[in-house]
């Protein structure tokens, strides 16, 4: 099921959660569970299953929660542990395995958990595509590629042929769905030594964007999905409010 959900362009999603099925008092499942019709995963075999899952998930996937927030007291049936990400995660470095999600490589998840950091000199420009819905999904980040430490990322689309919106349908387009920039949160016009946002990775994120969308897929528009929050800061790279996104036109040079 995994694989197909990563590999099939009707699915390959940004983000999952993994949620074990558990039976609680009340519900349908729970009934099934008391007449012998339904069984849960063991522990052992539940995260050697994570495991293996964790293994395959793309570089461009983001692995949002693993178990559900549920008092251990009642569940009746199947996993009650609450860091059964942390005993996977421990079970994978026991074998040699690893995840590539992007959880797993934030770079303030890889200050806290590792104690690694990144080298400024080293953090490289990584594009990964993928066709998915029709249309091409592009991820672009800025990584030290040495460590598998991600600092940021931004996720550019070139829609299909079904784009719906009025806006996107009036000339040719591209779409920035998603911009982040990881690390400890630093307010706007602060610095701090482990930080890594406002060091200008967000605006070279858009730019390489644009350039993309306008030098390989003749796109006369970009848009952004934008935040109320973040509206003032995609203005200062020239991007105005249209519809429900914010746009600016792509000038060829």
């Amino acid at each position: 099921m995994f694989h197909t959900l990563f590999t099939d362009e009707r699915f390959k999603p940004d983000a999952i959660k993994i949620y074990p099925t558990l039976a609680v008092r009340g519900t349908e499942l729970y009934d099934m569970w008391l007449r012998g019709l339904w069984k849960p995963y063991g522990l052992e075999e539940l995260v050697e299953l994570l495991a293996k899952v964790k293994a395959m998930v793309p570089p461009w996937v983001r692995i949002q929660r693993i178990q559900r927030d549920i008092p251990a007291t009642v569940i009746e049936a199947g996993p009650k542990k609450s860091d059964l990400r942390e005993i996977v995660r421990a079970y994978m470095a026991s074998k040699g395995m690893r995840c590539r999600c992007i959880r797993c490589r934030e770079v303030g998840h890889k200050m806290l958990k590792e104690g690694l950091l990144p080298d400024p000199e080293a953090v490289e420009l990584v594009q990964h595509r993928e066709e998915a819905s029709g249309g091409l999904d592009i991820f672009l980040s800025y990584e030290d590629t040495s460590k598998d430490i991600l600092i940021g990322y931004v996720r550019l689309r070139i829609p299909s042929e079904l784009a719906h919106r009025p806006e996107i349908r009036s000339c040719r387009s591209a779409l920035i769905r998603e911009l982040h920039i990881y690390g400890p949160m630093v307010p706007v016009g602060s610095r701090r030594p482990d930080g890594w946002q406002h060091r200008g990775y967000g605006a070279r994120l858009v730019e390489e964007a644009e350039r993309i969308a306008r030098e390989e897929f003749d796109a006369e528009k970009m848009f952004i999905l934008s935040a109320l929050g973040v509206k003032r800061y995609y203005a200062r790279l020239g991007y105005r409010p249209e519809g429900p996104y914010v746009s600016k036109g792509l000038e060829k040079s």
